[in-house]
């Protein structure tokens, strides 16, 4: 996997269209993470602030880098295909939880 390519992509599609931050799922909070640590801030995407959920972040499996990615891309996909309304995702349990960025806005 290219992660320079791949975080680039990331952030140019939350550019076009911010609310598919949520497809990520739980992923989201260490998409966001890693985003800020390769250098992307908020002049590249607003929402790349300090808001996380400190319990859903919990919930995303710790593994090395590509390993992630891959996760979140994988959560992505299935979240495209079969969304849940209201801002509700699955965690890896398939419990159902609410995913909100107070720095998205969405």
């Amino acid at each position: 996997m290219d992660v320079d390519a791949a975080f680039r992509n990331t952030v140019q599609q939350l550019q076009q269209e911010p609310q598919r931050y949520r497809l990520f799922g739980v992923y989201w909070w260490i998409v966001k993470k890693l985003l800020k640590a390769a250098g992307y801030d908020r002049e590249q995407l607003y929402m790349l602030g300090d808001y996380e959920d400190p319990e859903t972040a919990a919930m995303v499996p710790v593994l090395p880098l590509v390993a992630t990615l891959e996760a979140a891309f994988t959560e992505y996909g299935q979240n495209a295909r079969f969304p849940h309304t209201g801002g509700m995702v699955e965690n890896p349990d398939g419990e159902l939880v609410r995913l909100f960025d107070e720095d998205a806005g969405l």
